[in-house]
């Protein structure tokens, strides 16, 4: 089977040797000429991860076109803030093709604008005629363990009735797919664990050990639930793989880069240092600026979204903001 890539990032590269270890063909796209001609001639990306040779199964090209032409099953895993622009640019491209795609977000984010998860901005910008199914799949997952083959499980969300067949093109004897209707929800939860896993880091930056990140972890798990009122999603997800799972993962290891970028803020980086340190976009950082709409706009407390706010955007002393949080928790 081929199928489409929208990205070529670290965790792109990650998902297309899922695919070719399922014997898959994939074409991923990315705007980097240089990294298309890299892939294509030397099955390498260097800049993600210097020590891995890709397959050769997978090429790369930066034309949309030939994207969508390639195969009508296309995954999403671009960072979330330029999601909104490029499915704009395939709308155009798709304007008289009467192809219907399968859609599979594996982003992480939402967006800023219209508080929409990435479903649901496929299903808002791609025409119906040009839409077979949209589903999500996220969990508690780093790139590079992938690429080691380390058992790993993901949560597939989907309203369409065809889960079951995107479920087999990624499953294998390391990667473990559960099946959930409950899309919106594991799409905000992979949102808001991001932000959680900036506290831990700040936390741990300052100095403070294992104690006072228990404290952090605890606020985050409150706040997933805080959220799910407003998106009215079950309490099952939470506690799922894409839940508390991501969270777990992701407040707890330095493989995290919403964690080393949040640590580097608590021991004293600058904080566009540190954004930049990253080399890749941070989407916790992204998601602050829509967790705090959306505790705006629906009049909810959200403690570790305000500090994490009030430390990168407000720039206020990341000493008093954190203990401020740790002591009116």
């Amino acid at each position: 089977m081929k199928i489409s890539i929208l990205g070529s990032g670290s965790f792109a590269i990650a998902i297309s040797k899922i695919l070719t270890d399922n014997a898959h063909d994939v074409l991923m796209w990315t705007p980097d000429t240089l990294q298309v001609e890299e892939i294509n001639k030397d099955r390498t990306s260097k800049f993600y991860h210097p020590n891995y040779k890709l397959s050769r199964k997978v090429s790369a090209t930066s034309n949309l076109t030939e994207l969508l032409n390639y195969s009508d099953i296309i995954i999403i895993a671009l960072p979330s803030k330029f999601i909104k622009g490029v499915l704009r640019k395939i709308k155009t491209r798709l304007k008289n093709n009467l192809n219907k795609y399968t859609f599979i977000n594996m982003s992480k984010g939402i967006d800023n604008k219209n508080l929409t998860t990435t479903s649901e901005l496929v299903e808002e910008i791609i025409d119906d005629k040009n839409i077979k199914s949209v589903s999500t799949i996220v969990g508690a997952s780093f790139a590079s363990q992938i690429l080691d083959r380390n058992i790993t499980k993901f949560m597939l969300g989907s309203k369409y009735d065809d889960r079951k067949k995107i479920k087999k093109i990624f499953e294998n004897d390391y990667i473990i797919i559960e099946e959930t209707d409950d899309i919106i929800g594991i799409e905000v939860l992979s949102s808001i664990k991001n932000i959680i896993a900036l506290a831990s880091g700040v936390v741990a930056g300052l100095g403070y050990l294992d104690n006072t990140h228990a404290i952090v972890v605890t606020l985050g798990i409150s706040e997933m639930y805080k959220i799910k009122e407003i998106f009215n999603f079950n309490d099952d997800t939470i506690l799922s793989i894409a839940g508390i799972g991501d969270l777990v993962l992701t407040t707890s290891s330095k493989n995290s880069r919403n964690y080393i970028t949040g640590y580097n803020v608590g021991n004293g980086m600058n904080i566009d240092e540190a954004i930049r340190s990253a080399k890749t976009v941070v989407e916790g950082v992204e998601a602050i600026k829509s967790v705090k709409r959306i505790a705006r706009k629906y009049k909810i407390k959200l403690p570790v979204t305000n500090a994490m706010y009030n430390i990168f955007y407000g720039y206020k002393n990341v000493k008093d903001e954190i203990y401020k949080l740790l002591n009116n928790s």
